[in-house]
């Protein structure tokens, strides 16, 4: 493409890069000047013209933008590229504005060209509302630049998406101390913040308990405020939670299945916990909630009310800026709308996650075989990202454990789920376990792909994801070579609780026996894509190829 300032006799076929706005013509970034558009622009003596010419291989913003939104719009949304320049995704139902925050911070460090603006994730919102807009800054880009944009937003189900809003049965769990007047109106105002804050949104506080502040006691009460049916549990309590072993703490600890915040880095507001018992979001409100500003704070508990699958990771990283609420797409560009398409629902296809291990230190090979690079530069484990990127398994989940920090910064680059596991020494179950436990429920099943095997494929992974049955419950699928079977393998979620990889020069494993009925092979006739990095040699040779 050429950039730069063109003499308006000689600026046929250029496309402008901004609007230009004449008495009696306006025209649109990206506009090609025909001879007529030439007179007239004469006529109000512009004698010269900022633009750019196409050449092979160029790519319009409109079509980047289209394709770009293409990919991070999900159910409920539409888009199309206005006058303005501007792609606006619009909703197209009434519900709620669901996306992870960190994801749309990310997003924007992907591609210099690329800006992403959105309204405040889980806004309430009409049909017709714009929740974001996006823009590609040039006139033009290069195809191979809008390749590598979309490849990194391919790791991963859409960016952004419109929930319908369920009614959920809340209990509000008071952790009473000396139950006196002041502590009964720092109690309700706590409430009516609450119905404030979160009208809308489907809660209907149908249950209250009152519990002494007692580590036993008020597990009890948790238990019971879980075993009335309450889809959500708010606790109340008159004294900050101060660290992991606090009353409020270590109730929560004794009910719950998981706890996945102990503390937000907020002045006045410090003590949020979150936790789940089952299917039960429990989650203990600061002290001084009534009285602080709690924006952030908000924020963090509407994800985990409308988040499927939590993890630490949701609670740890800095929040971007948001797009003003309050814009309403005229009614006259209603039609214009692209509307993006929800799941099938005739279950041809699976939906299936995918986990790379790659947390180990790597021992055998002498050194930290993941990170040793081709001859390119890339290290090992980025040939396993890629394939799964660019597969079709959604969401992508990478456990990083041994040296994380390097390989983060390779990840960082790309839209998939990063996960530290502290507990990577005490080996790849721990590793397993936490992959698995992040796949989302929407999510038939889950491939585990060890980080050392290079030469594994994106249609390698689909294969095992065509085979998959949406209709069967239990299913394990794997990769033979001459009835060698091998890794990676496809599990069920009824399987998660036994799912496992195959070990290494071995096709025996008492689990793979146990469920042998369950077993589908997709035979591989090429050995070369089991090349797994152990020893040196295999270092030695990966290096080479």
């Amino acid at each position: 493409m050429q950039y730069g300032e063109f003499n308006t006799n000689q600026a046929i076929g250029v496309r402008l890069c901004r609007n230009v706005s004449l008495d009696e013509k306006y025209y649109v970034k990206g506009h090609a000047l025909t001879a007529e558009d030439i007179d007239i622009l004469k006529k109000y003596n512009i004698n010269k013209v900022f633009g750019v010419v196409f050449e092979e291989g160029d790519i319009d913003y409109r079509t980047a933008l289209t394709q770009v939104a293409a990919k991070i719009c999900g159910e409920g949304l539409g888009y199309f590229v206005d006058d303005d320049g501007l792609c606006k995704v619009v909703a197209i139902f009434d519900g709620i504005y669901i996306a992870d925050e960190n994801r749309l911070d990310k997003f924007n460090g992907f591609n210099e060209h690329f800006i992403l603006n959105t309204i405040s994730p889980y806004t309430v919102v009409k049909s017709g509302d714009i929740i974001a807009e996006l823009e590609v800054t040039p006139t033009l880009l290069h195809e191979d630049e809008i390749n590598d944009m979309l490849f990194r937003l391919s790791g991963n189900v859409c960016l952004m998406k419109i929930g319908t809003i369920k009614e959920r049965q809340v209990s509000l769990v008071y952790t009473n101390l000396i139950r006196d007047e002041s502590e009964n109106m720092d109690f309700t105002s706590v409430v009516m913040k609450l119905v404030t804050n979160f009208e809308g949104m489907g809660l209907k506080f149908a249950h209250e308990i009152n519990s002494q502040y007692e580590k036993n006691i008020l597990a009890e009460s948790l238990f019971d405020a879980c075993k009335s049916g309450a889809d959500v549990v708010f606790v109340i309590s008159p004294l900050c939670s101060s660290g992991s072993n606090n009353v409020l703490a270590a109730s929560l600890k004794i009910v719950s299945d998981k706890i996945f915040n102990y503390f937000y880095p907020q002045v006045g507001a410090s003590d949020l916990l979150i936790g789940k018992k089952g299917n039960t979001t429990i989650i203990v409100l600061p002290h001084s909630y009534g009285r602080v500003d709690t924006v952030a704070i908000d924020s963090l508990i509407k994800h985990a009310l409308f988040t499927s699958q939590l993890t630490e990771a949701d609670f740890t990283h800095k929040r971007p800026a948001w797009l003003a609420y309050g814009s309403k797409l005229a009614a006259n560009k209603q039609n214009k709308l692209i509307r993006s398409t929800a799941k099938s629902s005739d279950g041809a296809k699976a939906s299936v996650g995918i986990v790379i291990l790659a947390a180990g230190q790597g021992r055998r090979a002498g050194a930290n075989k993941l990170m040793i690079e081709d001859k390119n530069g890339e290290p090992l484990f980025m040939h396993a990202v890629k394939a799964a990127v660019a597969s079709d398994a959604r969401p992508v989940f990478v456990i990083t454990g041994y040296r994380h920090e390097e390989m983060e910064e390779w990840l960082d680059k790309y839209d998939i789920n990063v996960l530290y596991n502290p507990s990577y020494t005490s080996g790849i179950k721990t590793s397993i376990s936490l992959g698995l436990r992040s796949i989302p429920s929407s999510c038939d099943g889950a491939i585990l792909l060890p980080a050392d095997m290079p030469n594994i494929k994106a249609a390698d992974l689909n294969k095992l994801i065509n085979v998959f049955d949406t209709k069967v419950d239990k299913q394990i699928c794997m990769m033979s070579n001459y009835g060698i079977k091998s890794n990676p393998v496809l599990w069920s979620k009824s399987l998660y609780d036994y799912a496992d990889i195959v070990p290494e020069n071995s096709q025996v494993r008492t689990i793979f026996v146990e469920h042998s009925d369950y077993i589908k092979t997709v035979e591989i006739k090429d050995k070369k894509k089991f090349f797994d990095v152990n020893y040196p040699s295999d270092v030695k040779k990966f290096a080479q190829e």
